[in-house]
This record gives C-alpha cells, sequence and structure tokens, in this order.
C-alpha cells in the first residue's frame, strides 16, 4: 500500500523554493552593493524569479487546500453519522464536529490501477459552545461506488462540565 503523508511533501517543497529563492535574493542584493549598472538587470530577474516562485507555491497550497476542503466534503456526512451512532449510547444530546478541524492521519492506496483508499482521520467532537467531549479516530475504506465505515476508535474522553451533565445516559469509556 502507498502511504500518503498529508501536506509533508508540499512542505518539503515550500521550503526548499523559499530557501533557494532567500539564497538568490541574498546573493543578489550583496552583489548589486558593490557594482549598480549590470547588477540592476540581475537584482530585477531575481525579484521576478522570487514573485514567479511565490505565486507557484501560492498555486500548490491553493490546490492541496481545495483537495483537502473537497475530501472532507465529501466526507462529512459519513464523519457526523459515525460520530452520532457512537456516542447515541452515552449522550441524549449527540455533539457535532467541525470539518475544518479533522486531521488526516493517513491514506493508504490499495495497490494496483484501481480507486480504492484507507482514510484515517481524527475528530473533536464537541457539545454546546464547543466543549469538547473527546477524540476519536475514524476509519472509512472508499471506493468509486461506497464509503464504508470500517473502524471507529474512541481515544480520549473529556469531562464536561456541570451544567452538561444531565445530556449523558453513561459515562463514556
Amino acid at each position: 500500500m502507498a502511504t500518503i503523508k498529508i501536506d509533508s511533501l508540499e512542505v518539503k517543497l515550500m521550503k526548499k523554493l523559499l530557501i533557494g529563492a532567500f539564497i538568490s535574493f541574498v546573493l543578489i542584493f550583496f552583489t548589486s552593493s558593490f557594482t549598480t549598472t549590470s547588477n540592476k538587470a540581475l537584482l530585477s530577474n531575481a525579484t521576478s524569479h522570487i514573485a514567479s516562485i511565490n505565486n507557484e507555491i501560492f498555486n500548490r497550497v491553493q490546490k492541496e487546500q481545495i483537495y483537502r476542503d473537497l475530501t472532507i466534503t465529501m466526507l462529512y456526512p459519513h464523519v457526523k453519522k459515525a460520530i452520532e451512532t457512537y456516542y447515541s449510547d452515552y449522550m441524549t444530546y449527540l455533539p457535532h464536529e467541525d470539518p475544518w478541524s479533522y486531521e488526516f492521519i493517513k491514506i493508504d492506496k490499495t495497490p494496483g490501477k484501481n480507486y480504492n483508499y484507507t482514510i484515517v482521520i481524527q475528530v473533536l467532537p464537541y457539545v454546546g459552545p464547543h466543549l469538547s467531549v473527546g477524540k476519536d479516530q475514524i476509519t472509512f475504506k472508499i471506493g468509486l461506488d461506497s464509503v464504508k465505515l470500517e473502524k471507529f476508535e474512541h481515544l480520549e474522553s473529556y469531562e464536561l462540565p456541570p451544567y452538561y451533565q444531565d445530556i449523558i445516559k453513561k459515562k463514556l469509556p
């Protein structure tokens, strides 16, 4: 299985591009202080090169954000259902979760030419004004025609304040 670490490749690329742009800028800046005429053109080229690199980084980050948001949008109803199913045994008022807080733990692609994936995410369900009730890890098997809940793990439980104790049916594990 191929494992993709979300953002790690993009972060490395961004660091390399920024370091390269910074080094180019510093070299041009210092050499331009010794000679002015010929290095003005170099400085202009370096400035446009840096702008081009910044544009490339912005476009890559923007594209990655779109892919992440699209994945979350497609998973959202399945995450919501998994949380409601789990917490219905423990609470009378079911917690919510915010898509912006989803943390992708890993994405595995089934080997071969197919469209089958396993996605593991962590979520922090909450009640009321964002009072976290726990931390959960949810694993989905995804194919072209289905999204199936493979595993729901309740990792941590958080104590609710006294004024929210009336929504608890039984204590979370």
